[in-house]
């Protein structure tokens, strides 16, 4: 029980601190500018260099998922304990839901606010499929040569995500959730949530099966 309050506080804490930041340098952003590039810039660079801190530091402890397909992939590939499961996803919906909630309370915002941003169409969708394989297939294809190496891959490859996919590469359901309720730059519609997150989930499936061939098999 010991580890799992271990494993639950670790990725509770990681997956606030990555909403916060998400939806916080958005905030700000909005804030300083109305060029939606020099938003999307300073969006990218928080997230990418959030994602690389956040990384290192709590892989040691839980893995750093913060992302429930992460951690649904790591169990279905035998990386993570079944048992585990339930307390990883519960723990990084609830740390998403308190991220989004102090990011808003820091720029007077109200604490949760349905988004009216809207994210749809078919090339997001497909957008969000492909940002999602390719999230997964990085994590496990980086994991033999240390946290350092696949903390600085999964920023850099999300930072990419931002500027080579329409959806702006959400590749994660917790934080799509969580996104829902910002009325801000980093916001998705609550109407195109379910769909990022049946893309995400399709981009999963998908990670696995190329996961397992590539990286998994033994020589």
């Amino acid at each position: 029980m010991k580890n799992k309050s271990r494993y639950f506080l670790s990725e509770f804490i990681g997956s606030c601190f990555l909403v916060m930041i998400i939806v916080g340098s958005g905030l700000m952003a909005e804030n300083l500018t109305n060029d939606i590039a020099v938003m999307l810039i300073a969006n990218t660079i928080a997230t990418g260099a959030g994602l690389f801190v956040l990384i290192t530091v709590f892989a040691g402890v839980s893995g750093a998922h913060f992302n429930p397909f992460v951690s649904i992939a790591m169990t279905i590939t035998g990386k993570l304990k079944k048992k585990l499961l339930p307390f990883y996803i519960s723990a990084q919906i609830l740390g998403c839901m308190l991220g989004v909630a102090l990011a808003n309370f820091f720029f007077e915002h109200q604490i949760f606010e349905l988004s009216t941003k809207s994210r749809d169409g078919i090339y997001i969708f497909v957008s969000e499929i492909v940002a999602t394989l390719g999230l997964i297939m990085i994590i496990f294809g980086s994991m033999k040569s240390g946290k350092i190496t696949v903390a600085a891959s999964v920023g850099l490859y999300i930072t990419a995500g931002y500027w080579f996919t329409s959806s702006t590469s959400f590749a994660n359901p917790a934080v799509a959730i969580a996104r829902t309720f910002t009325e801000s730059f980093t916001g998705i519609n609550y109407l195109n949530t379910p769909f990022y997150i049946m893309a995400e989930l399709i981009g999963m499936i998908i990670a696995i099966f190329i996961v397992k061939k590539l990286f998994l098999q033994k020589n």
